[in-house]
């Protein structure tokens, strides 16, 4: 068989087995009119829009049906691909990855439906894969004294590591943090304007953070115009600019190889502060609510990780 015969099946699904990249729709694709008109009708945020538009790509790539004739058995059959599909690293792909995709293309013909561009949604009665049970991951007193202890050993971005990891252990999402401009810190507390799931609010500082970050920008020497990002990159390629969610993933991940902490990422931090205010005895909501979990069901792991702590 030759590659050109592994494109689609016969109703125009690519196979199960079938793991190579997915290539983009072309700009031709008729279809792909109707999803530009989605996006011009919603108003989502950039990184909802861009994880949108990789979904439909996806799914576009898979399929060449147009929307009106796809069927509730075609979309079961997208989602048990999507479920063999490999992650990045060539494991098993999450339920919650599977879940994002599925639920971009459900906001996508819920929409389709409303505007008579189909005749009936072929998502009505597809079941979505259960999450997969989701621990805490902090991390223990000794392994956050040993990344502070790691930024003393980083030259010139010293005063910009330390200031970030108090702000992650404030429970700042990376998102968050890469969209904080100076004007957001006003020398008390964060004001996080842009959220996952608008969970947008005000977060108060403790000294040592809000000394961290007054020392960070004391050190950066420059014009303080609110616009500024609060975090700025230090590298040769993007010195000045906005240090970006993989830039804050990057400087996580050097920092846990000098301090030895293995599998760390800056949501470890947000982990590690909603553990320790349910291990101190605060009551669950108010936690809840300091670190703008809008789901009391995804803040169920923190009590748990906590008991376990105690036990």
């Amino acid at each position: 068989m030759s590659p050109c015969d592994l494109t689609t099946t016969s109703d125009g699904r690519r196979p199960i087995g079938d793991h190579r990249p997915l290539s983009p729709s072309p700009p031709a694709d008729l279809r792909w009119s109707r999803v530009e008109e989605f996006f011009r009708s919603r108003e989502l945020r950039p990184n909802t829009r861009k994880s949108y538009e990789r979904a439909f790509k996806a799914f576009l790539g898979w399929t060449d049906k147009g929307w009106q004739d796809l069927t509730a058995r075609d979309i079961d059959r997208y989602k048990e691909y999507l479920k063999a599909l490999p992650s990045a690293r060539g494991g098993k792909r999450s339920t919650a990855t599977i879940n994002l995709s599925l639920s971009a293309i459900q906001s996508l013909f819920k929409w389709l439906c409303a505007r008579d561009y189909i005749g009936k949604d072929p998502m009505g009665l597809i079941e979505k894969p259960k999450p997969d049970p989701v621990e805490a991951q902090d991390w223990s007193p000794q392994e956050v004294n040993a990344l502070f202890a790691a930024t003393r050993q980083r030259g010139e971005s010293e005063p910009r590591d330390r200031a970030l990891l108090w702000v992650l252990l404030h429970g700042l999402r990376a998102r968050e943090v890469e969209a904080l401009n100076l004007a957001d810190f006003d020398g008390k507390r964060l004001h996080v304007r842009e959220a996952k799931d608008d969970s947008v609010g005000q977060v108060p500082l403790l000294p040592e953070a809000i000394e961290a970050l007054q020392g960070y920008l004391r050190a950066r020497d420059e014009g303080m115009d609110s616009e500024l990002p609060l975090f700025v990159s230090e590298s040769n390629n993007s010195k000045g600019q906005r240090l970006s969610y993989w830039g804050i993933y990057k400087v996580v991940k050097e920092l846990a190889a000098i301090a030895g902490v293995k599998d760390s990422h800056p949501h470890r931090g947000r982990h590690t502060v909603a553990t320790e205010m349910v291990s101190r005895g605060m009551d669950p909501l108010l936690a809840r609510q300091i670190t703008r979990h809008k789901s009391e069901k995804s803040f169920e792991r923190y009590s748990k990780r906590a008991l376990q702590k105690q036990a």
